[in-house]
């Protein structure tokens, strides 16, 4: 779902291969018309859980956000876990703490709504986690014409109003 008008929306995701042993994390900003403003993936070195890719790249995002002078998001993410930390509805595990006051410090900068979705509304983000895992240096997009290949698919639908299912 789309954004109202004049609001952006940020969907981000964390990917954690245990037996690769590699993270990654994701996130694309978009308008209310589904177009893309920008995307990113990144590999996380030392992340130890899924949670902890999530909860950076949210940080990420959130921060590329606020450096672009972009400062009223609706944010999503298909981690409640995530969604209940930042909220403040759970404490954040021991291990995260550092990470989530980087977020406490840059969210004081913006007006931002967070919400869980289901994985199934944060495809593109999902897909742009994944790619994270694999690659060797931050990649930044500015553009939906220049996403990664395995990426488009995912944000083609999304664009048009229809979900994809996890494979």
């Amino acid at each position: 779902m789309h954004p109202p008008t004049g609001r952006l929306k940020l969907s981000v995701d964390g990917a954690f291969k245990n037996a690769a042993g590699s993270a990654g994390g994701g996130g694309i900003l978009r308008d209310h018309q589904g177009t893309c403003m920008f995307a990113f993936a990144t590999k996380y070195q030392g992340a130890i859980s899924a949670l902890d890719a999530e909860a950076r790249a949210l940080r990420d995002e959130l921060t590329t956000c606020c450096n672009q002078g972009i400062l009223d998001i609706m944010v999503e993410t298909d981690s409640t876990t995530l969604m209940q930390i930042i909220t403040g509805q759970i404490p954040p595990p021991w291990e995260l703490i550092c990470i989530i006051q980087e977020m406490a410090v840059t969210t004081k900068k913006l007006k931002a709504q967070i919400k869980h979705v289901p994985g199934e509304a944060n495809q593109v983000a999902h897909s742009l986690a994944g790619y994270g895992c694999y690659i060797n240096q931050f990649r930044f997009w500015d553009s939906g014409a220049v996403l990664p290949h395995i990426v488009k698919g995912p944000y083609r639908l999304d664009k048009v109003g229809c979900p994809t299912l996890r494979p």
